[in-house]
């Protein structure tokens, strides 16, 4: 008996059994990867309906379909072990009846509207979400490899700090930012000017003092006295040596910190445990005498702030820290050399009260002309002179009129070093 020729044979379909579970794998896939269609999106997307019918009735419909498609396909590869022609006959019609409603179901929508059209739009998103990954998971792979380079080269570079000998703060080695400083052209400059620091203060410091009534002659000359008598006093509390600390002194690095900042305060607020800062207190409390305070500003605020610690926010304190910091500089410099050189080349002197005026070790506040009259010694030293190695700066000095001449002392022994 010869096989029953199946319908398909007569009857051209619109679909074929491997492109219809093509897509279907396609379809499963996509519902695996990203969230199912909302079929509410769906009919603002394509429309309310596809030719006339609900979309989702249209699906549901495919999908039963498509599962009693898989049935009969299954079905007719079966009939063929053991080969039984009536088997694969009634096969091949349910097979035929199963593609007639699927081309049915397909030709109710418009390509626009299709199912096939959402299938391609989710599996080109798929696509697009797939090259994402690769591109992200091969970023991942190259922060990686630096990441790697990154932690070995970290580990070399410890190996390296932990194999150098390590140096205690008192082997620092100066010649990188304090061998400048030790210079005799260094050392001089930093000591004029904190010299001329110091006048400057003692300016305003005499501006801020009350006048007193009684003048022992006149008013000019007596102001004059007064005025060179507060600046030699400023100089020898905040010019002699020993107020920098050791502890603080080899500190290259703060040392710089605390000379770039413009405002004097500021670095005394960042470095508040600083060399400086101890400076700064113990040459107030000693150059501002609770006397001198009260007189200027009728209370003692300022000094019982500095006296527990603190550094008050004054223009006066701001004056003070400005003139501090240039002697604590020359203070610095001055240590540094003579522990560098080993021996003390730095030397201060004063001209003594009395002794004959000396233009090569002194210089005289009032003018050359009167220093050169007989007569004319030294009444007090305004500034002090430094010599350093060969190179000198001689002191600024306050001359009178002595009344015994025959005293007078015109040897170097007028002069007292330090």
């Amino acid at each position: 008996m010869e096989a029953r020729t199946p319908r398909s044979a007569s009857r051209s379909t619109t679909c074929s059994v491997p492109g219809l579970v093509l897509g279907f794998s396609k379809l499963c896939k996509i519902t695996k990867v990203c969230a199912a269609p909302d079929f509410a999106d769906t009919k603002t997307e394509f429309g309310d309906y596809c030719g006339g019918y609900d979309q989702s009735l249209v699906l549901t419909r495919l999908f039963e379909e498509i599962r009693s498609l898989k049935s009969a396909y299954i079905k007719l590869q079966k009939a063929h072990i053991p080969y039984n022609p009536p088997k694969i006959a009634f096969a091949d019609e349910i097979i035929t009846s199963e593609l007639d409603s699927v081309s049915a179901l397909q030709s109710l929508c418009s390509w626009n509207g299709s199912v096939g059209s959402l299938i391609n739009d989710r599996w080109s998103l798929v696509q697009e979400l797939e090259a994402e990954t690769r591109k992200k998971d091969s970023d991942i792979l190259l922060l990686r490899r630096e990441l790697d380079g990154l932690k070995s080269e970290n580990s070399r570079l410890n190996k390296q700090i932990k194999s150098k000998p390590s140096v205690n703060k008192r082997g620092k080695d100066y010649s990188t930012v304090l061998k400048q400083l030790t210079t005799p052209s260094a050392i001089l400059e930093l000591f004029k000017v904190a010299s001329t620091s110091v006048h400057e203060f003692a300016e305003l410091f005499f501006s801020l003092m009350p006048s007193s009534d009684h003048c022992s002659n006149s008013a000019e000359e007596q102001s004059s006295f007064k005025r060179y008598s507060l600046e030699a006093y400023l100089s020898r509390t905040m010019l002699a040596h020993g107020g920098a600390e050791d502890d603080d002194e080899h500190d290259a690095a703060r040392f710089d910190r605390i000379m770039r900042c413009c405002d004097p305060l500021d670095a005394l607020m960042e470095h508040s445990n600083s060399s400086f800062a101890r400076f700064c207190r113990s040459k107030y409390l000693a150059a501002v005498s609770p006397e001198m305070e009260s007189a200027m500003f009728r209370n003692l605020d300022a000094r019982a702030f500095v006296s527990r610690g603190g550094h008050p926010r004054t223009w006066f304190y701001r004056a003070f820290a400005t003139m501090a910091r240039s002697a604590w500089a020359m203070q610095v410099a001055v240590a540094a050399r003579r522990r560098c050189s080993g021996h003390g080349n730095v030397r201060v002197f004063y001209a003594r009260r009395g002794s004959t005026y000396r233009e090569e070790y002194m210089e005289s506040v009032v003018g050359a002309a009167s220093a050169s009259a007989a007569g004319i010694g030294v009444a007090f030293t305004v500034t002090p002179g430094m010599k350093v190695g060969e190179t000198m700066v001689p002191c600024r000095v306050f001359l009178h009129y002595r009344r015994d001449q025959q005293d007078a002392i015109t040897d170097l022994s007028d002069l007292k070093f330090r």
